[in-house]
């Protein structure tokens, strides 16, 4: 017998050769954070990297290793100084959740730990996740059977609420047969032009194709236009089609339009529809006290998705879908493999199996931030940083309409401003070329990071407020560098032209 190699007979780890250097390290980086937390506000909102820092993050594999302590630094220099912004009390991009302390301390302990989630594994882990559902099930008044799962964000939950219309609705096995197999008739979703772009990318994955997706359009509110979805209804059954499912926006991404939820519920009710709420930000303002109108009727909804790295202001990432018909849910996605065998006693006598609720297996222990930060804080603290950023939104909506040289380009109804500098007279080729440079101006100089969007072909410098570090003096900013920003750039607008 040939002699074992050396490496074969050191047996080695990965755990640190000096435990009290990486404690070191450690308690250093944790300082660090919790001063660069602190002092949000006194840094620009963001900056680009510059290009040698983009060099130094270019490398070679390094084979070899480096002392933590220099790891660190580097990612003192390199990293944290540069990242999108979105902890910023002036970042309004997208819709960008803040964090909270309470969940940096929660991820690092979780990553700790570093527990599977899977549900059938008898752990601690698995009862905070199944808690955080039941308390997310009860808040939106969802009956108690629902079933519930964890999920990366709402992208994720409305594929899964989707995937279970599907098979709920379909009348024919769909995992069996495929979708729209012969002598069936084609599969058809419904949503408003407003929708986000995940509904038509969940579509498509499911195999139905884009033709399966009816984009309806969307009246002056930016909200569904009921009597167009019931003409599409009786059309594509007229034509032997099969509708499954409408989704409605609970805050639509481009103004916070919220789609009337009771109405869609009575439609989805007369035909025997699967209703998905898609809630990613706004199914939230369902749990403050007086909740907006349209939201009345989100309890009907069949399945839910939401986001709790977006207005519950959790750690990224984290997301949520809620499913009403829970056989109708594992029917979608049980399969019994035997190494998955759940047993009597021992480890694998967890109380779920979550892999027959979603796509993922493994699982990263994201609920322990929600957990933690719920019982730091207590509930009723984010019910009011909710109410603060819908008071604030209403806020700058009145400062725009107040002054004559800013336009409001849709109704502010939830969390979302939408306005551009408009002094008059100008083209609305001009007016775009105006606008867009201003939102990049705000954004390089450090100011503000709004993002943009096209509304009824105008492009508008999009305020999304779901950050509980904003201020009304984050707002007068806002308002009083547009006006300056503007001006300044309306002469080269006017000398170009």
């Amino acid at each position: 017998m040939s002699a074992m190699p050396e490496y074969v007979r050191q047996e080695i780890d990965l755990d640190p050769e000096d435990w009290n250097e990486f404690s070191s390290v450690t308690h250093d980086a944790v300082d660090e954070i919790v001063t660069y937390l602190s002092t949000v506000r006194e840094r620009p909102v963001w900056q680009p990297p510059p290009n040698d820092v983009i060099e130094r993050l270019r490398s070679k594999l390094p084979e070899n290793p480096s002392p933590l302590r220099n790891v660190f630094e580097q990612f003192k220099r390199d990293v944290l100084p540069y990242p999108t912004g979105n902890i910023h009390p002036r970042f309004w991009s997208w819709v960008s959740g803040t964090g909270n302390a309470t969940g940096v301390l929660a991820d690092m302990l979780a990553a700790g730990m570093n527990s599977l989630n899977l549900g059938f594994d008898n752990s601690a882990p698995v009862r905070v996740e199944l808690q955080v559902l039941e308390w997310f099930r009860t808040l939106f008044g969802f009956p108690a059977e629902t079933s519930g799962l964890f999920v990366s964000g709402g992208s994720m939950g409305n594929l899964v609420g989707l995937a279970v219309a599907r098979t709920a609705r379909a009348g024919y096995d769909v995992r069996k047969l495929g979708v729209n197999p012969p002598g069936q008739p084609r599969l058809v979703v419904y949503t408003s032009t407003e929708a986000h772009s995940s509904v038509q990318k969940a579509v498509e994955i499911m195999g139905m194709g884009a033709d399966g997706l009816r984009h309806l359009p969307v009246n002056s509110d930016y909200q569904i236009d009921v009597d167009a979805l019931h003409t599409q209804i009786h059309r594509d059954l007229n034509d032997g089609l099969k509708p499954i499912a409408i989704v409605a926006s609970a805050g639509a991404v481009n103004t916070g339009a919220l789609d009337p939820l009771n109405k869609l519920a009575d439609i989805a009710q007369e035909h025997d529809l699967w209703l998905h709420v898609d809630g990613a930000f706004g199914a939230l303002a369902a749990v403050v006290e007086e909740k907006p109108d349209d939201l009345v009727g989100l309890e009907r909804a069949d399945s839910i998705a939401f986001d709790f790295h977006k207005w519950l202001h959790q750690t990224y990432n984290a997301g949520c879908v809620l499913i009403k018909n829970e056989s109708a849910h594992r029917d979608t996605f049980t399969l019994n493999p035997s190494y998955l065998t759940k047993l009597d006693a021992g480890v694998a006598a967890g109380p779920i199996n979550f892999s027959a609720l979603g796509i993922q297996l493994s699982r990263s222990f994201a609920a322990l931030r929600v957990w933690m930060s719920i019982k730091t804080l207590g509930f009723g603290k984010f019910r009011k940083v909710i109410e603060q950023n819908i008071e604030q939104a209403r806020y700058l909506n009145d400062l725009v309409e107040n002054n004559a040289k800013l336009e409001l380009l849709a109704p502010t109804t939830l969390n979302i401003v939408n306005y551009r500098f408009n002094p008059g007279e100008l083209s609305e080729s001009q007016l775009e070329t105006l606008n867009q440079r201003l939102l990049v101006a705000l954004q390089v100089q450090g100011i503000a990071a709004p993002s943009s969007t096209q509304l009824k072909g105008k492009f508008s410098i999009r305020v999304s407020i779901t950050n509980h570090r904003s201020r009304r003096e984050d707002f007068d900013l806002l308002v009083r560098e547009s006006l300056r920003i503007g001006g300044e750039l309306l002469t080269g607008i006017n000398q170009d032209a």
